[in-house]
């Protein structure tokens, strides 16, 4: 027995190797990730069609497509800030830094093939700020119903271009709905219960906070408004009537990019949103006019998705990385409260 024990001595209990090697596998596929992610948007940004934004890039044009650039990060933003909402909503208890970087790599993470790894990063991104696979799953549903929703909401404002005069009767059905969803919040419960059992998966908590959940719904219908507002400001300049296209712009951006959505295993909803983008868009503009502009959009939204992310995350990286320098400086002071000398 005493010639075994040198040799047992020398060896890591079972338990910390085994964590050892979950830490090993898990950045291992947190490198894989974000490596994809890379490839996937730098494959994104070479496959846009640049010329159009080019031929669009005039002394006189330059400022208003800056502020469409501006208005898609504002929108983005208020995305940001609508999923901040839901997750209080909810009752998880995630920093703010925490649900930031979870939104813009879970957001990032769209640009791979299949909506499932967005979410797995989330969920990774979750556990780590102590919330459980299975909440941060109901979470993320949450949200998704509150964007669908919204979008579908805004998305009616282009119903009288595409089905004429007869179909006003869908803007008294657009407010009365976001009315409801802002007095009962808590009607998205009953929705993501619904989704849940389709999906078969667990059912997430109720809301602990419904007056967060309606906030969250403002927030994320500006979104869509400004996300709305940079297909209007390229269309207008390609010639489009600025009061009539206003609607058309604001309405087909969203129910476009609510079908793009749903569109699962397609990267972005590519070709889905652009089809009904441009489809909407010729209510009010010629069919190349239309063309360039859900080109033009796919551009700017792609580089503001690029860019806000990669402020966004640069940010909370800082700002960890400032609160990490400050509580070790505090555990510095109080180390050294502690072994300084009494003074009488």
């Amino acid at each position: 027995m005493a010639e075994d024990e040198p040799a047992s001595a020398g060896r890591e209990p079972a338990p910390i190797t085994a964590r050892r090697g979950r830490r090993l596998v898990g950045r291992l596929v947190v490198g894989a990730f974000v490596a994809a992610v890379c490839v996937a948007v730098a494959l994104a940004l070479r496959d846009q069609d640049w010329s159009t934004l080019g031929q669009l890039t005039r002394p006189r044009t330059v400022p208003v497509l800056a502020v469409a650039l501006a208005v898609t990060s504002g929108g983005l933003l208020c995305a940001a800030r609508a999923w901040l909402l839901t997750i209080s909503a909810t009752g998880a208890p995630v920093p703010v830094t925490a649900g930031v970087r979870m939104f813009f790599v879970g957001f990032l993470g769209k640009f791979l093939p299949g909506r499932v790894w967005g979410l797995l990063a989330l969920l990774k991104l979750g556990e780590r700020a102590g919330v459980s696979h299975p909440r941060m799953a109901g979470i993320y549903l949450v949200n998704v119903v509150v964007v669908l929703l919204s979008g579908g909401a805004v998305g009616l404002l282009v119903a009288p271009a595409l089905l004429g005069v007869h179909s006003l009767w869908w803007f008294p059905a657009l407010g009365a709905l976001l009315v409801l969803l802002f007095v009962r919040p808590v009607l998205i419960d009953r929705v993501v219960a619904v989704a849940a059992r389709l999906a078969r998966r667990q059912q997430p908590a109720r809301m602990a906070r419904p007056e967060h959940l309606r906030r969250s719904i403002g927030w994320q219908t500006a979104s869509w408004v400004l996300f709305g507002v940079h297909v209007w400001l390229v269309a207008t300049l390609l010639g489009a009537a600025p009061v009539r296209a206003l609607p058309v712009a604001l309405g087909a951006f969203a129910i476009a990019s609510v079908a793009g959505t749903l569109a699962v295993f397609v990267p972005d909803g590519v070709g889905v949103r652009d089809v009904l983008l441009i489809a909407a868009l010729t209510t009010v503009l010629p069919l190349p006019a239309a063309v360039t502009t859900a080109i033009a959009s796919r551009v700017l939204c792609t580089l503001a998705e690029i860019l806000t992310a990669g402020a966004a995350l640069l940010g909370t990286a800082l700002h960890d990385r400032r609160a990490a320098r400050a509580a070790a400086t505090s555990a510095d002071t109080r180390a050294e409260r502690s072994t300084a000398p009494a003074s009488f």
